[in-house]
């Protein structure tokens, strides 16, 4: 080779070298770049994720909080209607607190219906159905109504209410389950 041949394939290469570095430079950097937005977009994919089951859980915890609150002020005012019937001393607002209760527990369970699990669902219904039949007997005592089947009187209904202690317990245990309450903490 000649002596301006080399300086000017020294020259070419330089000038090649150089070229490629930049080129190779913003390449490296558009990739970092991807990288970092693609990482990025998963944190806030996992984010929403997590926002989203974190407030389904709240609001599936407020709904068990409502639903067993309902119950215990229905089994309650069962209780007081009860007595009240035993001593022949039913008011006008005694039926009128026991139908509040009973409309208030009917929405909450309405709305159970639509956000809580099968097995929740399952024991809140067997809670919602014992306090209907209870209902539904003390509402016939109350208005002097012959019961709808054997054994409809103020004593099973007492006996009803007493009952249905366990079934409130067992429906707050399965709502605890759900929610994650481990069963020794009270």
């Amino acid at each position: 080779m000649s002596s301006t041949v080399v300086p000017l394939v020294i020259a070419f290469l330089g000038i090649v070298g150089t070229l490629a570095s930049g080129l190779m430079t913003q390449r490296l950097a558009e990739k970092t770049k991807l990288k970092e937005l693609d990482r990025s977009e998963r944190q806030r994919a996992e984010e929403r994720q997590y926002e989203s089951k974190r407030v389904t859980e709240e609001v599936v915890r407020a709904c068990y909080v409502m639903l067993n609150t309902a119950s215990l002020d229905y089994h309650s005012e069962l209780n007081n209607f009860w007595y009240a019937l035993k001593a022949d001393a039913v008011t006008d607002d005694l039926r009128s607190r026991l139908d509040d209760a009973r409309r208030e527990h009917r929405a909450r369970f309405s709305e159970a219906q639509m956000r809580v699990p099968d097995d929740v669902l399952a024991s809140a219904d067997g809670v919602h159905r014992r306090l209907s039949r209870i209902y539904g007997v003390l509402k016939r005592l109350d208005g002097g109504f012959p019961p709808r089947r054997e054994g409809e009187t103020l004593e099973q209904a007492h006996t009803q209410i007493v009952e249905l202690w366990d079934e409130l317990s067992e429906m707050r245990r399965v709502m605890r389950q759900s929610i994650g309450v481990p069963p020794d903490s009270a």
